[in-house]
Order: structure tokens, then sequence, then C-alpha cells
């Protein structure tokens, strides 16, 4: 998706700055990627296991936990002493291992899944999947996609040329999410296997 959207940005005739990459987009870019992985099939519960644990351990070294406890967690949640401590070295990347700070990035993988996912299911709600396109035009955030849209009417911000094939079959893009908003009306607290085996 990293590359896509900066292939689509430089395509821009007016704003070539759309090729480039800047903190503001770090969490839109990165949503999209694990969003991609989440609709190929292309991440699986592991890696979201990983991702999830992280989180978990980035909040724990910014509440006072130090290298060892961290790693301890990990350890305890399953991981490997080699997973264990490569996780630990990722989440104290670049600060004290002291504890009281912590290499956040990865809690922008599910910030960014679920905003993008989120932004999904809005369009398909109100009828607009177009932004679902236009944000590959480029490296924008979901606010931008938004606010470019008259600019993309006008005709001063390019459609993207390149786009996942995900996206193209927009009819399968809304299916799934149709699905998801349906699904997610149903409460697991009041199903019971009794449920399933009867049907609901």
């Amino acid at each position: 998706m990293h590359t896509l959207t900066a292939l689509n940005g430089r395509e821009q005739p007016h704003f070539k700055s759309l090729a480039r990459n800047s903190p503001r987009v770090t969490a839109t870019q990165e949503g999209l990627a694990t969003f991609a992985e989440l609709i190929t099939g292309s991440i699986d519960i592991e890696r979201m296991k990983r991702i999830s644990l992280r989180i978990v351990a980035i909040h724990m070294a910014l509440h006072g936990a130090d290298f060892i406890e961290v790693f301890r967690y990990f350890l305890a949640s399953g991981q490997t002493e080699i997973e264990s401590f490569a996780s630990t070295q990722r989440v104290f990347r670049g600060v004290p291992v002291t504890g009281g700070a912590a290499f956040t990035k990865d809690t922008v993988y599910l910030h960014g899944l679920l905003s993008v996912h989120t932004f999904f299911r809005w369009c398909l709600r109100h009828r607009r999947l177009r932004l679902t396109r236009l944000l590959f035009a480029g490296k924008m955030t979901l606010q931008d996609a938004f606010a470019f849209e008259p600019l993309f009417d006008q005709g001063l911000l390019a459609e993207p040329l390149y786009q996942p094939p995900w996206i193209q079959r927009a009819n399968g893009l809304a299916g799934m999410l149709a699905f998801s908003l349906f699904a997610n009306r149903i409460h697991l607290d009041r199903v019971d296997a009794d449920d399933l085996v009867l049907g609901l």
C-alpha cells in the first residue's frame, strides 16, 4: 500500500507532495496496509496476537514497567525467549529500558486498522464508496479524503491511477463490509452453544 499511494501521489498533476510521507499520514497509511492484509487473508491470528501483545507491553512500559518486566510479560503470554527478547527490544527501541517511556509505533497499526475499517463501513452506510477509492490517490489521512473530495470533482486532484484489486471490486468490498455491519450487531455474550447448534 505504501508504494501504491506514493506512485499515485507522483501522478498528481498539481500536488506532487501527496507522494511524500509525513507523520500526519502514518496512521492511515499503516491502517490501509493492515486492512489490505486482512481483506486479502494475508494476516493470520499469530500476527494479530503479536501486535496486540506489543500494544499491551507499550502500555506497561509507559506506566513504569522496565525491560525485564516487559520481557517476562511476553514470556508469560506464550512467546519463546528469542521472540520475547525481540518484542521487548521493539518496545524499548530508542528509549530508556528503566520504564516510563516506549517506542509507540506499534499502536499505529491497530489504531489505523480500526480507523480505516470504520471509514470504509461509514462510506458503505452513507453510499459514498467513491471516497474509499480516493483514499489511494496519494498519501493522505481519512480527513483529507473528505476535505479533498471537491478538488477531485474539480479535476485539481487526479483519481488514483493504481488501485488494489480488492478496492476495484467495489461489490466484493461492499459485500464484506455489509456483512461486517450486520455481524457486529450480534452480541456474543448473549449467544451460547445451543443457539449455534439450533441456528440463531
